[in-house]
């Protein structure tokens, strides 16, 4: 019978005695494998709402600073009694615990500090308790199995139980109680526990990064030294696997990595710098490793969909940066082989495992509670609930270990048959955001060291020796692959080594696009040139059916507002000059349009391009070649009549009527041609249109007539002017007058009539800035109270309550309002004051039937809105250009969670 078997399932089929009633509990009664240790805690109950409620900011916890220093913990102590089996502890410490995945507010997971009080409290020595909440590990034996495979081994691990855990008589369900990493650990597995402890959250040992590692005991000053020493030699090209274990145990290290390998561990240090604790053993003054935080494993993919490729090995992880270093030496392949099939051979039985995993369920699920049963989180936040996927349970997720271990022996078998596999690609550095919020820089950095960051920067000799280390030219990194990125930055000579080093020149990124579509979008017209020569497809059509032809119609606000994130840096001047040239290259290029009629193919861009200039003689060259004039620009959705209406060429207006366009044709977004010429006071444009059959009546996927657009502010035209190429900051008084003019037109005589069209702008406005008077007044006078605001797309029931005017949200609801509309965006009342903390706004509404349980257009709740991470809070609040005071909102939002909580439970 294998170490792990017996550690899995020996004491499961036979059992123990029942735990003994003693008040002195030891370790081995906290860690049964065979039963669920029962944890009752009692905290007063406001105590447990500001620990559970506590949370981390993804900002703060990823920030830069933390590179100089372990990140702040956010949570408390507070004072608390609990009982383990019966035996009581009155006075403990009581804090929550997580990272990010395992974040909750209703099951937290938890830390219980025996010696808070009294210093002289504990089990064996061990103080702390760590109840994980298994929110990742659905099926809730990742770390049960997990670490029970890395102590049969004698890999250095903690032990771990299941427990029940109640607080305040809640049943809060099964988690899992992990021994946390302190002295009776240490002195377990290494006999000794003076050494110097260290935590890793998302950090290696890269250069100016040894202060990122959390001491936790034993010598700093030795043991901060030893991480600057492994630090420059992992630096150092020429540093050997002998050299490496000089500082690391290569023994024990080989064996830690290859469980981790083994089951899949995507999360820990080899597959995400992340969840390991280091331990400088004094006895040799070598560091050996620790998992921690197994709570998502038996998984061939990490669920950070970014850090997947498709064409890394199954059997090996190589993200941190000592695993990496080592793979590259033939004997450190060797050797993790050879640590690798010892263990499969001696610890990977598959009957027994399975009738392990039989044995685990039929322990703990008495005890789940519903969210374990079916795992609504995981549905709704991934993908299932939009493609009709069945909810997973508790019993399905099982049946994917299960898979998982039936599979994995000859998977790696397969894999490895001729040895182990090379793999070259390097690891990225930690991941952090920037501190001024710059997402650019997070984003950019991540392609560091790496073929497509070569690329990026134009860096010959750096792209040779990624492909002479095996890197896959092809590859994509951060959704793009490296000819791509070498396009987009303009950078020829790069593009043109990649394509001789066997670079798919239409190869494409995660949205369709092409190195050409890129090269087109920036003006990069030396690129598209080579691009050319060499084949690169005129017609490829990305996700959205553009083709670079039609990329080419970018307007110059677009492509700067498009290109900002990526981080790059335009002049206008140059890119217009380099997508004239490239214009010209296409024009000549025999291909374009191989697909359908050359010449209408070539033309189609030309017909929106000649709608904005007023080129007649190009519209009439379009027209006698066959083309479609009511086709749609594949950029921006928007038909010809309606790009010649916005800028006002009636003569192309005229032009395309009389050769039979539809008057009303409707662009992406449902706008008409009248839309257009009333959005920037097209008189002229407007009266042919009106003369011609156009229909004022209209309305487009908000809901608004051509009239209602006339009221659009003029901060938002403006900018949306800038956005479709026109500069009309400074013609603010002929665009108000032409919109007066059409309003007559329209028969409104330029002022919002009292129960007609403008209604839902003044109503809207009245929502925003909480005038009770104007709102009654227009309410009085028919306004209709659930129409949405044709600007914004809101209702003014969430308007008012994103703005947090109670009383005006009163007065609407008094009126008929739907306290469960819904905005363009999905969004219901209590979403848009949930999402900015509105407490007593939420309270009305949830008195007045507001669901809870509705969710907007990207499957978010209220819940959601109001636990949503700062900095992407800031983020919305500068779209909606909104200034909120954060320490308020932040108070708001805690009371609109226990508010929404409490309501939930009724």
């Amino acid at each position: 019978m294998i170490k792990w078997t017996l550690c899995l399932a020996t004491i499961l089929c036979f059992g123990i005695a029942a735990h003994s009633s003693a008040k002195e509990l030891t370790l081995d009664d906290i860690f049964p494998t065979d039963r669920v240790i029962d944890v009752q805690i009692t905290v007063s109950q406001r105590d447990w709402d500001t620990i559970r409620y506590q949370s981390r900011d993804f900002a703060t916890a990823l920030g830069a600073s933390r590179q100089f220093k372990p990140m702040e913990n956010p949570y408390t102590y507070v004072e608390a009694s609990v009982s383990i089996d019966g035996v009581v502890f009155p006075k403990v410490g009581l804090r929550k615990k997580g990272f990010i995945g395992s974040q909750s507010h209703t099951r937290p997971s938890l830390k219980v500090k025996l010696n808070h009080i009294d210093k002289k409290s504990g089990i064996e020595g061990l103080t702390n308790l760590t109840l994980n909440n298994n929110k990742q590990d659905t099926s809730l034996v990742s770390q049960f199995m997990g670490y029970a495979l890395f102590n049969a081994i004698g890999s250095p691990a903690p032990r771990c139980a299941y427990a029940k855990v109640t607080v305040n008589g809640e049943n809060l369900g099964i988690y899992s109680h992990v021994e946390t990493v302190r002295k009776p650990l240490l002195k377990r597995a290494f006999r000794n526990s003076k050494g110097a402890l260290y935590e890793g959250t998302v950090v290696d040992f890269y250069e100016n990064w040894e202060n990122s590692f959390e001491h936790k005991r034993g010598d700093e000053a030795r043991g901060r030294a030893q991480i600057n020493a492994l630090i420059d030699l992992l630096a150092d090209s020429k540093a050997t696997e002998t050299d490496i274990g000089a500082l690391v145990d290569l023994e024990s290290f080989y064996r830690f990595w290859a469980t981790e390998g083994l089951v899949g561990f995507w999360d820990g240090y080899s597959g995400n710098k992340n969840n390991f604790f280091v331990y400088l053993n004094p006895d040799d003054d070598k560091f050996y490793f620790i998992p921690w935080g197994m709570d998502s494993i038996f998984t061939k993919m990490s669920k950070l969909e970014f850090m997947n490729d498709r064409r890394a090995p199954i059997s090996v992880k190589t993200q941190g940066l000592i695993a990496y270093k080592l793979y590259q030496f033939e004997n450190g392949r060797r050797r993790y082989a050879e640590a690798l099939t010892e263990i499969l051979d001696n610890h990977w039985d598959v009957p027994e495992l399975l009738t392990a995993l039989d044995k685990i369920a039929v322990m703990v699920e008495p005890h789940l509670v519903p969210a374990q049963r079916t795992i609504e989180e995981e549905w709704e936040g991934g993908r299932g609930a939009w493609q009709g996927f069945d909810k997973p349970t508790f019993a399905s997720e099982l049946d994917k270990v299960r898979d998982f271990i039936r599979n994995r022996k000859s998977d790696i078998q397969a894999e490895i048959a001729d040895g182990m596999p090379v793999w070259r690609k390097r690891p990225d550095p930690p991941f952090v955001i920037p501190e001024d919020g710059d997402f650019s820089k997070m984003f950019l950095k991540f392609i560091e060291n790496t073929l497509a960051g070569a690329a990026r920067d134009g860096d010959l000799e750096a792209i040779k020796q990624h492909i002479a280390e095996g890197a896959d030219v092809n590859a994509l990194h951060f959704e793009m692959p490296p000819l791509t990125w070498a396009a987009m930055m303009g950078q020829t000579d790069a593009a043109e080594l990649l394509l001789q080093q066997g670079a798919d020149i239409n190869g494409r990124n995660r949205d369709g696009n092409t190195a050409l579509h890129l090269a087109a979008f920036l003006g990069r017209a030396e690129t598209a040139e080579l691009l050319l020569k060499n084949g690169a497809d005129v017609n490829a059509r990305n996700d959205d059916a553009g083709t670079p032809v039609d990329i080419l119609g970018t307007p110059w606000e677009m492509t700067r507002l498009l290109s900002g994130p990526m981080g790059i840096k335009l002049k206008q001047k140059q890119v217009e000059s380099g997508k004239a040239k490239i214009r010209e290259m296409f024009s000549t290029d025999a291909k374009i349009g191989d697909q359908t009629s050359p010449k209408v193919q070539n033309n189609s861009t030309d017909l929106w391009t000649a709608a904005r200039t007023g080129d007649l003689q190009a519209i009439k060259r379009y027209i006698e070649e066959g083309g479609n004039i009511n086709a749609l620009d594949k950029g921006f959705q928007v038909s010809a009549m309606s790009w010649s209406a916005l800028y006002g060429q009636t003569e192309v207006v005229q032009l395309l009527i009389e050769n039979g366009v539809d008057v009303n044709i409707k662009n992406g977004d449902g706008a008409t041609p009248l839309h257009s010429a009333a959005f920037l006071g097209r008189v002229d444009v407007a009266k042919f249109l009106l003369d011609n059959g156009a229909n004022i009546k209209a309305r487009n996927d908000d809901g608004a007539t051509p009239a209602d657009v006339l009221s659009v502010n003029w901060e938002t035209t403006a900018f949306v002017g800038s956005l479709i190429g026109l500069d009309i900051k400074k013609e603010e008084g002929t665009v108000m007058n032409g919109r007066n003019e059409i309003a007559k037109l329209f028969g409104i005589d330029g002022v919002p009539n009292e129960a007609g069209t403008f209604s839902a702008q003044r109503l809207s406005e009245a929502a925003f800035t909480g005038d009770l008077t104007t709102m009654k007044q227009a309410l009085t006078q028919g306004a209709d109270v659930n129409t949405m605001d044709p600007q914004s797309g809101s209702t003014f029931l969430a308007t008012a309550a994103l703005m947090g005017h109670t009383k005006v949200v009163s007065v609407l609801l008094e009126h008929g309002a739907d306290v469960n509309a819904r905005s363009r965006d999905g969004a219901t009342p209590l979403h848009t004051a949930a999402f900015l903390g509105r407490a007593e706004t939420v309270k009305l509404l949830l008195e007045k039937g507001a669901d809870i349980s509705l969710r907007n257009n990207t499957g978010g709740t209220a819940l959601d809105g109001a636990k949503l991470d700062w900095l992407i809070t800031k983020g919305i609040l500068g779209m909606l250009r909104l200034e909120v005071d954060e320490a308020e909102v932040k108070a708001g939002r805690a009371e609109v969670i226990k508010l929404i909580s409490q309501h939930n439970r009724k």
